[in-house]
């Protein structure tokens, strides 16, 4: 297994990925990932094994979160024949509020940056952990105060 770093050349799965997260489509989404896959979000703690729990992950982000997120690879790090890891930016409009969490909607705009890091399985997705910046996504959408300047 050699690794290959690509900076340029994004691998086709990869790109595939990243669309089916854009178009909201839980089957799509699927399509791209193993029937046992984990997404394992580090920023919110929460961990989704298997298809129906990755499904109502995707559900639960158009209908709490944001009707228009999109998703945008950054730099590819690493690929292998097993193992990814790539730079991500989503970004969309709060307009939805969870009050699961206890988060309003603020109709304000958001451009978060992330890392994701994963393994494969037969070319397709059998885990991906994801590591964002919750601060970064609060304070954009006006839910957090921007922390004062250093003087």
């Amino acid at each position: 297994m050699t690794a290959t770093v690509r900076t340029s050349a994004i691998p086709s799965w990869l790109t595939t990925y990243n669309d089916a997260w854009s178009s909201h489509d839980p089957d799509r989404l699927l399509a791209c990932m193993t029937d046992d896959a984990v997404f394992d979000d580090k920023a919110l703690g929460e961990r989704m094994e298997g298809p129906d729990a990755i499904r109502a992950m995707l559900v639960d982000m158009h209908e709490h979160l944001s009707t228009d997120f999109r998703m945008e690879i950054g730099e590819l790090l690493v690929a292998t024949d097993d193992s990814w890891a790539a730079e991500w930016i989503m970004s969309g409009t709060n307009d939805r509020a969870d009050e699961a969490r206890g988060f309003p909607s603020t109709g304000r705009t958001f451009q978060v940056h992330g890392l994701s890091i994963g393994r494969l399985r037969n070319g397709k997705i059998a885990e991906d952990r994801v590591y964002w910046n919750m601060v970064e996504y609060l304070t954009q959408v006006g839910l957090m105060p921007e922390a004062p300047a250093a003087g």
